[in-house]
């Protein structure tokens, strides 16, 4: 077709500048149709169904374009995720989730789609990772796939999961944080939800919740490397010295750690746990405000490393 000349709203599209934003649905529609597209919400969600990649959709509408010209493909792989994401529809194949997952937990990307598209709500993302994740031949592996679909590194998700979680609780979505910390959880097959929590609530610098989150992490949990150590001075800086000395005796025994090696508060800190473990400290005594301050000192600095740890593992979270 050589003498196509667009009308309406079509006719404004500047394929190099692509945005759908501001366009009615009827004027989508209408731009499909000239193109040699017919479709509506009812016939666009049957096509959506079942479909294992949302590009085989595109690919179907370029296919049944009249018209080769590379900005009005633009136009057609545009529409079906602007349609997909403003008449919310209830599929997510591969490609979508991979995107959506990226949306979930990258600031730089989930701006950028929510400049684009009708966004989904964070909640709505979670939703459809737990349903596709949960199935029996899915899970690690299965996520994993996703995030490197999208060209990041498998590992790089759990810090990712984290500074998002951060986000979310710095703006006061801590529901949504908690939920973060069950994915991970639920994704690595150990450590736990309130430790990952209580470490986005630190960097978050709410450690008033941190702690709180530190001490209800039940004290058989399988806690990460450094989250143990984490746990351990948030529960010293809640004053509960009885709790501390239990995650980092763990914690130490796993990393063979020595005195040396440590910061000064995390040294000033064994010290104290040890007298009154001996008792030379009276263990039924409250935790000084000076072991308290340097408790949260090192829960500052475990939680960075804790981060690092997870952006730099070939496993993460390796125990």
């Amino acid at each position: 077709m050589t003498d196509f000349a667009a009308t309406g709203r079509l006719a404004t599209w500047d394929g190099t500048a692509p945005d759908l934003r501001g366009w009615s649905d009827a004027e989508i529609l209408d731009g499909l149709h000239q193109l040699g597209i017919d479709t509506d919400r009812e016939r666009f969600a049957t096509l959506c169904q079942g479909v294992e990649m949302q590009s085989s959709v595109e690919d179907t509408w370029l296919e049944q374009l009249k018209i080769q010209e590379e900005g009005l493909q633009v136009f057609v792989w545009m529409s079906v995720e602007e349609l997909w994401e403003r008449w919310r529809i209830p599929v997510w194949p591969k490609d979508r989730l991979a995107r959506m997952f990226m949306y979930l937990v990258d600031s730089d990307y989930s701006v950028e789609w929510a400049d684009r598209f009708h966004a989904p709500t964070a909640n709505e993302v979670m939703d459809a990772l737990d349903a596709y994740l949960g199935q029996p031949d899915k899970g690690l592996p299965a996520l994993e796939e996703l995030v490197e679909m999208l060209g990041m590194p498998a590992v790089a998700w759990p810090s990712k999961m984290l500074e998002a979680m951060t986000e979310w609780s710095e703006i006061g979505n801590l529901t949504l944080a908690q939920r973060g910390g069950d994915f991970m959880a639920r994704m690595l097959g150990h450590g736990h939800a309130l430790a990952f929590l209580a470490a986005a609530l630190v960097s978050a610098r709410m450690l008033d919740r941190a702690q709180n989150a530190a001490l209800e992490v039940p004290m058989d949990a399988p806690l990460a490397k450094g989250f143990d150590e984490l746990v351990g001075y948030l529960s010293l800086a809640a004053g509960d010295a009885m709790v501390g000395d239990h995650w980092l005796r763990k914690a130490d025994a796993a990393s063979n750690l020595r005195k040396s090696e440590m910061t000064f508060a995390a040294e000033a800190i064994r010290d104290y746990l040890k007298n009154r473990r001996t008792g030379a400290v009276d263990d039924a005594a409250p935790v000084p405000d000076p072991m308290r301050a340097a408790a949260k000192q090192a829960a500052a600095q475990a939680c960075y490393y804790a981060f690092m740890a997870f952006a730099g593992n070939a496993q993460p979270g390796g125990m």
